[in-house]
C-alpha cells in the first residue's frame, strides 16, 4: 500500500535524512512502515503486519509479557531493522501504545529494542491521538481524526495552531462487553454507550471541515458493502449509516442476539456503529472519510515536519 501525504516544502538541506522506518507497537498488530522523502514530497509504504497479540498477552499472563513473546518481538524488530539498513537508513521510530504500555515489564521490552537500535516511545492516549491525526492528515489543519482500537479510543482534532486529542482506555472490545453483549436491542447499545461517551468526550469541536476515521473500514464494509480494487479511501455518509442502523434497529431481541453470535467482527462493528453515528452527530457533519493510514505514518510525517 503506497500513500502520499499532502506535505511539501522547499529543497532539502544536504544535512537532512532522507528515509525512515517507523513501528507501531500496537496491542493486537505491530505495523511497520518505511517512508521516504523526495522533491519534498513524503510518500510511506505499508510493509506488513505482525500480529503479536500483546495485549491478550498482557490480560492473560498477570500483566506481563511472557518470555516467548519477547522473542517473537525481538524477531520481527530485528528483520525491520534490517530491511530499513538494507534500504539505506539505519533510523527507526517506534511508537508502544497501551498494551506494552500497561505490561508490569513494559521496561524490557525498551531495553531489548534499544539493544536492536530502536528507541521506542511509549505513548499515553493522547499522544497516540495526536500521531494519528498526522498520520491521517499529513499535519493539514482543520480536521477531526477518530482511532477507535481495541483497547483504546482517541478523537484529535486541530484547535489553535495545535492538534488536541482526547483518549479514553476503553476500545471497541470493553465497549462490545459492557453496551453490546447485554443489551436486548441496538437501542439499548446506543443509549448506554452515547451516554459513555458523552461523560468522556465533553469537547468535541463542531467547526472541523471533515472528519476522518482510522481503523473503521471493517465497519464501513458492513454498512456499504466491500471497498473496490485500489480503492484506498471511501466516504461513509450519515444517511448510510442510518440506514443500516435502522435496519438492525428493527431487529428482536432474539435477531439481535442471533446477529451478535454470527457476525463476523461483531465486536468491532456493532460499537463502532454507535461510535461513528455519535461523532457525527455531535459535530455535525453528514460524513466520514476512511482512511487507511496507520499510525507510523503519523510518526514519519513529524519526522520530516521537524526539519522544515
Amino acid at each position: 500500500m503506497i500513500s502520499e501525504s499532502a506535505i511539501t516544502q522547499q529543497s532539502r538541506t544536504k544535512e537532512e535524512p532522507s528515509m525512515v522506518g517507523a513501528i507501531d507497537m500496537g496491542s493486537k498488530n505491530f505495523k511497520f512502515v518505511f517512508g521516504q522523502k523526495v522533491n519534498g514530497r513524503v510518500t510511506t509504504e505499508l510493509i506488513r503486519k505482525e500480529q503479536l497479540e500483546i495485549g491478550k498477552e498482557v490480560t492473560e499472563n498477570h500483566g506481563m509479557i511472557g518470555r516467548s513473546k519477547f522473542r517473537q518481538i525481538e524477531d520481527t524488530l530485528s528483520q525491520f531493522v534490517s530491511y530499513c539498513r538494507d534500504r539505506g537508513t539505519t533510523t527507526v521510530l517506534a511508537i508502544a501504545t497501551s498494551a506494552i504500555r500497561n505490561a508490569r515489564n513494559h521496561q524490557q521490552v525498551i531495553d531489548l529494542a534499544g539493544e536492536i537500535g530502536i528507541a521506542i516511545e511509549v505513548a499515553e492516549g493522547e499522544r497516540e491521538g495526536e500521531v494519528g491525526y498526522l498520520a491521517a492528515t499529513g499535519g493539514a489543519p482543520n480536521k477531526l481524526v477518530s482511532d477507535s482500537g481495541s483497547k483504546s479510543i482517541q478523537i484529535a482534532w486541530w484547535n489553535n495552531d495545535k492538534v488536541q486529542s482526547r483518549s479514553i482506555p476503553v476500545g471497541y472490545e470493553l465497549a462490545y462487553e459492557s453496551f453490546v453483549e447485554r443489551a436486548s436491542t441496538l437501542d439499548e447499545t446506543q443509549e448506554n454507550f452515547s451516554r459513555f461517551l458523552d461523560g468522556n468526550f465533553k469537547e468535541l469541536p463542531e467547526n472541523t471541515d471533515r472528519i476522518i476515521a482510522l481503523a473503521a473500514n471493517t465497519i464501513t464494509s458492513f454498512v456499504i458493502g466491500e471497498k473496490g480494487a485500489g480503492c484506498n479511501n471511501r466516504t461513509l455518509t450519515r444517511n448510510a449509516l442510518n440506514d443500516r442502523m435502522s435496519e438492525l434497529q428493527g431487529l428482536s431481541p432474539a435477531q439481535y442476539d442471533s446477529l451478535k453470535a454470527s457476525l463476523p467482527k461483531a465486536e468491532k462493528i456493532l460499537p463502532g456503529l454507535v461510535f461513528l453515528d455519535y461523532l457525527m452527530e455531535r459535530t455535525g457533519h453528514g460524513e466520514v472519510l476512511i482512511a487507511e493510514a496507520e499510525l507510523p505514518v503519523g510518526l514519519i510525517v513529524e519526522y520530516f515536519l521537524k526539519w522544515e
